[in-house]
C-alpha cells in the first residue's frame, strides 16, 4: 500500500518541475557566457603587452652600446688566445692539437724553472766552497776534515748534474736560446775537485734525442732503486739477496745489527773457495745416474745440516727417482724420503774420519741400505778461530777441561807458570781419539781429509753462508743434478732445537756472528793467541783464504 501511495506523488513532482518556466536558467547561462568573453579579453590584452614588452627589452639590449663593446672585445681576446696558443704549438709539422701544445708549453715553462733552480744552487755551492778557501788554517782543517760534509756536497753536485743535462737536452731539442745554458755551464765547470767529471758535460750531444727518451726510463728506475734503499735501510745488495731468498724482512732495527759487505770481504774475500772439481768428471763417469747421492761430511758445527737443507730443495738429481728404494721396513730416518739424491750425511758418518769409517762403518741414520763407493762427499770446513768459539758453545762428542769463562782454552789456564794444552778426546763411531787440543783437532782432521784420492770436493761453511746459491749449484752441477730455477736459502737453524743442537744459530744469527770480525777472538787469551799462530797448518789456511789474526803486542 505504501508502495501505491508514493508512487504517484513522485510523478506528480516530477511533471510539476517540468511544467516551471526557464527563465532563470536561461539568466545563469547568458551571465555565465558574458563572463567567460571578458576574461578571454583580459589575457589577450596581457600577453599582447608582455610580448611587447619582451621586443622592447630585447631590442635595447642587443642595440645597447656598452653590451657591444664588451661582445666584441670578448671576440678579439678569444682570437689573441688562439693565436698565441697555436705560436706556442710549433710549426704545422709538430703540432698535435691544442691539448698537445698547452702540454708543451708547461714542459717548457718547468725547463725554464728548472734551469733558474740549478743556476741558484751551484751559484750556492760555488760560494760556499769559495768561502772555505778563505777561512783560516785551523777552522778550515775542521771544515774540510768533516768527511760527511764533503760527500753530502758530491751527491749534492751529482744530483744538480744530473738536472741539468735533462733540461739541457730538452732545450737543445727545442732549439731555444742556448745563452741561459752556457751561463749554467760555465758555472758547473768552474767546480774543482772532487768533481772534476763535470768538465765532460758539453762534450758530446749528437744522441741528445735519444737520451732524453731513455732519461724517462732511467729516472722511473732511479725512483724504484731509491725505494728499494729505503726499504733495505742501506744493507748491502749481497746480503740483500740473501735475505730476500730465505724470506727474511729486512727492518731498520735489523739493519743496525748486520755486518757490512767490506767485513765480509776483509774476513772471506769475496768469492767461493772450493777445492776438487777436477773430481767431478770422474765420478759422473763411474756411477751410473741413478746411482748418485751427494751429501755432507765435516767436523761438529761446520755447517752440514745446513748444505743438506740448501741441497734438499734446490737440486734434483731426477735419475735417484729409477733407484730402488731402501727396505721400506727400516724406520723413516733411515730412507731419504724425496729420493731426488740428497742425503743427509755420509753414509759411514759424516764426522767420523774417512780413513777409519768409509766403507767400514755403517751410520745409524740415513746409512743403511747404501752403496758408500758411490757417495759424493762434500766436505765442509770452517775458520779455525771461529769453529772453537763454536765448540765452546756446542761441544758435541768432544771433551776437554773448559768453562763458559775461560774457552776455548787451548792453554790450561789454570797452570801459570808453563804452557800446557788442554787435551781433546773425541768419540767417533768406530774409535776414541786424543787430540793435544782443539787446534790439533782441527788440524789433523783436515789433514786427513786432504790426503784422500776418491772424488769428493771441500768447501768452506762461510761461503755456503754468504754465497749459499753458487755453492749449491756448482755441487749440484758436479754429480748432475738439475738446480732449481728460484733459489730458496734455510732462514731458520738447518739444525733441532734439542738435544745438542739447541740454540744453535739461524741464518740471521749465524751472519751476524760469522759476519763480524770482533767476534772472531770471543774467549781467546794471549797465551791461546800464541799458541795457535805457532801451531795453526799454515798451508790448510793459505789454501782456504782464512787470514791469520794479529798477535797481540805483548
Amino acid at each position: 500500500m505504501k508502495n501505491g501511495h508514493h508512487q504517484p506523488l513522485r510523478v506528480s513532482n516530477l511533471h510539476r518541475a517540468a511544467a516551471q518556466p526557464a527563465s532563470d536558467n536561461d539568466s545563469l547561462s547568458t551571465a555565465s557566457y558574458d563572463g567567460s568573453n571578458s576574461r578571454r579579453k583580459r589575457r589577450s590584452r596581457k600577453s599582447s603587452s608582455v610580448q611587447a614588452t619582451r621586443r622592447a627589452f630585447g631590442s635595447s639590449i642587443l642595440m645597447n652600446g656598452i653590451f657591444q663593446k664588451l661582445l666584441l672585445l670578448l671576440i678579439a681576446v678569444v682570437i689573441f688566445d688562439i693565436v698565441y696558443f697555436w705560436d706556442a704549438f710549433g710549426d704545422d709539422v709538430d703540432s698535435q692539437g691544442p691539448e698537445a701544445g698547452i702540454h708543451k708549453l708547461h714542459d717548457k715553462n718547468r725547463i725554464e724553472n728548472a734551469l733558474q733552480s740549478i743556476s741558484s744552487k751551484l751559484h750556492a755551492i760555488n760560494e760556499a766552497k769559495g768561502a772555505s778557501n778563505n777561512i783560516d788554517g785551523g777552522s778550515s782543517n775542521e771544515l774540510m776534515l768533516n768527511e760527511n760534509k764533503i760527500i753530502e756536497l758530491e751527491h749534492e753536485v751529482e744530483t744538480w748534474k744530473g738536472r741539468y743535462e735533462m733540461a739541457v737536452r730538452q732545450q737543445k731539442i727545442d732549439g731555444h736560446d742556448e745563452s741561459y745554458v752556457s751561463g749554467v755551464e760555465n758555472e758547473l765547470l768552474s767546480l774543482h775537485d772532487p768533481m772534476n767529471a763535470l768538465n765532460a758535460i758539453s762534450n758530446n750531444y749528437e744522441d741528445a734525442q735519444m737520451e732524453h727518451e731513455l732519461s724517462i726510463v732511467e729516472l722511473q728506475e732511479e725512483k724504484k732503486h731509491r725505494a728499494k734503499n729505503l726499504e733495505r735501510y742501506g744493507v748491502d745488495e749481497h746480503i740483500v739477496k740473501i735475505l730476500t731468498a730465505a724470506n727474511v724482512e729486512i727492518d731498520e732495527e735489523l739493519a743496525e745489527q748486520l755486518p757490512t759487505w767490506d767485513d765480509i770481504v776483509s774476513m772471506y774475500g769475496d768469492k767461493p773457495v772450493i777445492h776438487g772439481l777436477e773430481t767431478c768428471q770422474t765420478y759422473r763417469d763411474t756411477v751410473k745416474p741413478e746411482d748418485r747421492m751427494l751429501g755432507p761430511a765435516g767436523m761438529f758445527n761446520t755447517g752440514t745440516n745446513l748444505l743438506f737443507e740448501l741441497m734438499k730443495v734446490n737440486c734434483d738429481i731426477k735419475e735417484a727417482r729409477n733407484a730402488p728404494s731402501v727396505d721400506p721396513s727400516l724406520p723413516i730416518r733411515y730412507r731419504e724420503p724425496r729420493r731426488n739424491g740428497m742425503r743427509w750425511q755420509a753414509p759411514w758418518g759424516k764426522h767420523n774420519p774417512p780413513s777409519t769409517h768409509r766403507d767400514k762403518n755403517v751410520a745409524k741414520a740415513w746409512g743403511k741400505g747404501v752403496k758408500q763407493l758411490d757417495f759424493f762427499p762434500v766436505v765442509l770446513i770452517k775458520d779455525p778461530y771461529s769453529w772453537m768459539g763454536s765448540q765452546c758453545r756446542h761441544k758435541y762428542a768432544s771433551f776437554w777441561g773448559h768453562d763458559e769463562q775461560h774457552c776455548p782454552n787451548l792453554i790450561r789456564w789454570r797452570v801459570t807458570d808453563r804452557d800446557d794444552t788442554a787435551f781433546v778426546r773425541v768419540k767417533y763411531a768406530l774409535e776414541w781419539k786424543q787430540y793435544e787440543s782443539l787446534l790439533d783437532m782441527w788440524n789433523k782432521w783436515y789433514e786427513e781429509w786432504e790426503e784422500q784420492t776418491f772424488p769428493h770436493m771441500t768447501t768452506r761453511f762461510e761461503d755456503l753462508l754468504f754465497h749459499g746459491e753458487e755453492v749449491t749449484k756448482i755441487a749440484c752441477d758436479c754429480v748432475g743434478g738439475e738446480f732449481t730455477k728460484k733459489f730458496r736459502y734455510v732462514e731458520e737453524s738447518a739444525k733441532r732445537t734439542v738435544g745438542v743442537h739447541k740454540g744453535a744459530n739461524g741464518l740471521v744469527k749465524a751472519m751476524l756472528q760469522y759476519g763480524d770480525p770482533s767476534k772472531r777472538l770471543t774467549g781467546f787469551t794471549d797465551r791461546d793467541r800464541r799458541y795457535a799462530s805457532k801451531n795453526m797448518d799454515t798451508d790448510l789456511m793459505k789454501k782456504y783464504a782464512y787470514v791469520p789474526p794479529i798477535l797481540p803486542s805483548s
